[in-house]
């Protein structure tokens, strides 16, 4: 094998993060590794990229020993890793980002000409089609992602680990990032691929592991196992895949938008009753986010009337929707939810800050008991509220960004999620699917919940609307509600007029022609 890993751990005092981790990788093979938060993943890349020092056990690359002591020395050694966040320099071009601080010169001078070259040898051997004088800002993500690989790949690396890199992009995207990464291995470039969509496993990879507890409890080829093996090992028990909405009783109407119009959205018109989930799905530029925003007054309404209780709802901005009853969980959580420095305890408490205090003096005594139900309610780990929040796994952040506003010390009348599990292990989506169920059981917010995934919303919504160019294509309920007619009215509705959105029926007979493809 080109790259092998032998018994290693990683102790931090008494905690075992790693026990006797065995993993290899041979050449021209991708091989996925996935865990749950906390699985040991991100340990394990470190320990190879010269992050940590391994405790105890042998890697080997090409034969010879190798133990990072500095990231300098893992890149001296030949690994590679491209990181779920970018390093790109939106100012510069396409060819300067993939030299950004390792130009081509001669003394003090850049040789452009031959930059440019180069590059463009780069792109075309990766199948990418951008003009090296591009600006990052035409690009997209899975193009960005692939300027990441090509900086990686001029180092000459002997093994490639890719952190999370679809994370952030749409299906389509992290389809075209595959092909890219398809022809990257018919260059016989051993890749280790992190990740948490099963699809991209059984798609992408040759062999698969699964981390739990720091131990490899499943290794093999990717075609000996069923997706439902793998997220077992994962989790370490039997996940519910089935429908589990329990109705609504005595509905009572919470939000109405009536010809909802902004920027990229609209006319959108819908109901929500309070304790009812409903799902908003869309391909990318659907709208979803657009709509979400709008609603918390983060995006001017051009048009349309909204009521929320009862209430006309106009915010114009988003301290007047959260004052209002509104509230949003935002899909970017390192940018526009989490702060990163502050402790786990603040960013789940910030929200409430001035109804706990006493006459303008924090009260540490009643912060932990609150703190301490919601991180119990949502299986927060590790449970320590002053551990600042970027020491906390991606599941975990995103945790607190929900758990936020779910403590119960505001009056929370619309609870609007925005991809909640994007970037999340099945564990930690079991978690907040729980959660999401208590709010919908209590019977008193309204709850919008969007989502590039079918599967994540035909288990947990009441209904579903499909969402394409901003306006409503069709809304599904019930037995309805399935995958293969989501994805059948986004598709359709790109070749249809949406001015009269498709019923239920239409939606059926749609689903039966895409059934078909």
């Amino acid at each position: 094998m080109a790259f092998t890993v032998k018994g290693l751990r990683k102790s931090y005092g008494a905690a075992e993060v790693l026990s006797g981790v065995d993993i290899d990788v041979a050449d021209g093979e991708i091989h996925a590794l996935l865990g749950a938060n906390g699985a040991g993943k991100s340990t394990l890349i470190k320990c190879l990229s010269g992050g940590t020092t391994p405790t105890a056990g042998d890697i080997t690359i090409d034969g010879q020993a190798f133990r990072a002591i500095t990231p300098q020395d893992a890149r001296a050694a030949g690994i590679a890793v491209i990181h779920q966040e970018l390093s790109t320099a939106l100012s510069l071009n396409v060819c300067d980002n993939i030299f950004l601080g390792n130009e081509l010169r001669v003394g003090p001078f850049v040789r452009r000409r031959e930059q440019h070259r180069e590059a463009q040898h780069w792109l075309s051997t990766l199948g990418v089609d951008v003009s090296t004088r591009a600006e990052l800002t035409s690009l997209g993500n899975a193009e960005l992602q692939v300027l990441e690989i090509i900086k990686a790949l001029r180092t000459n690396p002997k093994l490639l680990i890719l952190d999370e890199p679809t994370a952030a992009l749409s299906e389509k995207e992290a389809d075209l990032l595959g092909a890219h990464l398809r022809k990257l291995k018919s260059q016989n470039l051993p890749m280790l691929y992190v990740t948490h969509r099963l699809s991209e496993v059984f798609s992408l990879a040759d062999r698969v592991s699964v981390l739990r507890g720091g131990k490899v409890v499943l290794s093999g080829a990717t075609e000996d196992f069923k997706p439902e093996h793998v997220v077992n090992a994962i989790v370490g028990s039997n996940i519910d895949r089935v429908r589990r909405v329990t109705p609504v009783t005595n509905p009572k109407p919470m939000l109405s938008v009536w010809n909802l119009r902004a920027v990229n959205l609209g006319p959108v018109s819908m109901n929500v009753s309070a304790g009812e989930i409903v799902g908003v799905f869309g391909l990318v530029g659907s709208g979803r986010t657009e709509l979400l925003e709008t609603l918390f007054g983060a995006s001017r309404k051009v048009d349309g009337a909204v009521t929320l209780d009862g209430k006309h709802y106009s915010p114009r901005d988003t301290a007047t929707a959260v004052r209002q009853g509104a509230a949003l969980v935002p899909s970017d959580r390192l940018r526009k939810s989490i702060v990163s420095g502050m402790s786990a305890a603040d960013n789940m408490l910030m929200s409430a800050m001035n109804v706990m205090d006493l006459f303008g003096l924090r009260r540490p005594t009643r912060e932990a008991k609150v703190f301490d139900a919601e991180a119990a309610k949502l299986n927060l780990v590790p449970r320590e509220p002053t551990l600042e929040a970027r020491r906390f796994s991606g599941g975990n952040q995103q945790k607190l960004a929900i758990g936020r506003w779910l403590h119960g010390l505001r009056d929370v009348k619309l609870l609007m999620l925005d991809e909640p599990t994007q970037g999340v292990d099945v564990g930690a989506r079991k978690d907040i699917y729980e959660a999401l169920r208590a709010v919908s059981a209590e019977g008193h917010a309204a709850i919008l919940v969007t989502s590039s995934e079918p599967e994540e919303l035909f288990q947990i919504a009441h209904r579903v609307i499909v969402l394409s160019d901003g306006k409503v294509a069709g809304e599904l309920s019930g037995d309805d509600v399935t995958d293969s007619a989501m994805m059948a009215l986004a598709h359709a509705a790109e070749h249809q007029d949406l001015s009269q959105p498709a019923s239920a029926t239409s939606a059926a007979e749609t689903t039966k022609e895409f059934d078909h493809v």
